[in-house]
């Protein structure tokens, strides 16, 4: 049965729970699509792993590992609008490659995968890290199963961080450091690389996972050559300041961005636990905690990353709790309560 509880401006929809069909989610995110169906994969209790669709009603199988096609996934999924499904797994040897799956269909999509896992926008690109023959590393695009480099440790690059990420119009953006070991967000329009911040007299480093929402805006972490830490937003060239260690905060984790602008963080409070926070007010903005009593335990861990929220501001959250069960959630925010264009965001 569907369990719900109110959090704030959100209700929290329980979508899996492990015990008797599910053994472990960890240690990977659960991912969400526009339609609000979140997409996670788990390890069976009764042996094997398999990537999973829940539309908050009933769980669809979207890849399983007795099919065949793989060993066993090995990372977390992402979904296009179409319902295709991409995700890491590995074949019996242990080596990782990239497949996609669709209506019961699954295909390898590269012959290597690389840490964390993909990102796929509403079109159907996919971006993703492999390593190199050559023992670098690289950030690629797949597009209707066509691979292509974006940057590799064979060119300008030392060394790539976190998930690459694809807006709307498949611009790719990705964390790396120069070959100098200089900090770097960057993004590849499809013709060439280019700077979208770095680490300089303004920033003295820069969060691993920056963001980008299908209209193209970057939200990122940052540390301050001042002292001091935030959230900041890239577009057009410039970079806004959309909450810092000033508003209570003593550490950023990570930031995502809806298609409305509705800006999500995940963040320490001062003196406190880390958080997933909606607005610049640790008290009020707290969404989910570290600590916080949750359907009847306490939350002991909880992970999310660019693919746990939609373009209408929903999250997928993986949620370990103190009794030992691990939950899938769904926030689904009211609009009533937020509106869709916080204050946080400078106007465009």
């Amino acid at each position: 049965m569907t369990r719900r509880i109110a959090a704030g401006a959100y209700s929290l929809t329980m979508i899996a729970e492990t015990g008797e069909r599910f053994s472990d989610f960890a240690p990977y995110v659960a991912a969400i699509d526009d339609r609000g169906i979140v997409v996670y994969s788990a390890t069976l209790t009764q042996g094997g792993s398999g990537v999973f669709r829940n539309d908050g009603t009933r769980v669809e199988m979207v890849a399983d590992s007795a099919s065949g096609a793989f060993h066993e996934v090995c990372s977390h999924p992402d979904a296009d609008a179409a319902g295709s499904v991409c995700f890491y797994a590995e074949d019996e040897t242990g080596t990782a490659a990239l497949y996609g799956a669709h209506g019961g269909e699954v295909i390898a999509l590269s012959d290597a995968a690389g840490p964390l896992g993909p990102t796929v926008n509403a079109e159907g690109t996919i971006a993703f890290r492999a390593p190199l023959p050559t023992g670098g590393e690289g950030v690629f695009s797949s597009r209707a199963g066509n691979v292509a480099t974006i940057a590799d440790t064979d060119g300008d690059f030392g060394a790539f961080y976190g998930l690459p990420v694809v807006d709307g119009a498949g611009r790719v953006v990705f964390r790396a450091d120069d070959r100098d070991g200089r900090e770097g967000i960057y993004a590849h329009d499809g013709d060439r690389v280019g700077v979208v911040v770095g680490a300089d007299a303004r920033f003295s480093g820069l969060g691993l996972f920056p963001f980008v929402n299908d209209a193209g805006t970057i939200v990122f972490c940052g540390e301050l050559q001042a002292g001091g830490a935030g959230v900041f937003l890239a577009s057009a060239g410039t970079i806004a300041t959309l909450v810092d260690t000033n508003a209570g905060f003593e550490s950023f984790r990570g930031a995502l961005l809806s298609g409305t602008d509705a800006l999500v963080f995940y963040a320490t409070p001062t003196g406190g636990e880390l958080g997933i926070y909606t607005g610049p007010d640790p008290e009020r903005d707290c969404l989910l905690a570290i600590g916080a009593a949750l359907f009847d335990s306490s939350v002991t861990d909880f992970a999310l990353n660019p693919v746990s929220i939609n373009g209408t501001g929903h999250l997928a959250i993986r949620v370990a709790l103190e009794n030992g069960r691990q939950l899938i959630l769904r926030a689904d925010p009211d609009h009533r309560a937020i509106g869709v264009s916080p204050p946080l965001l400078p106007p465009r």
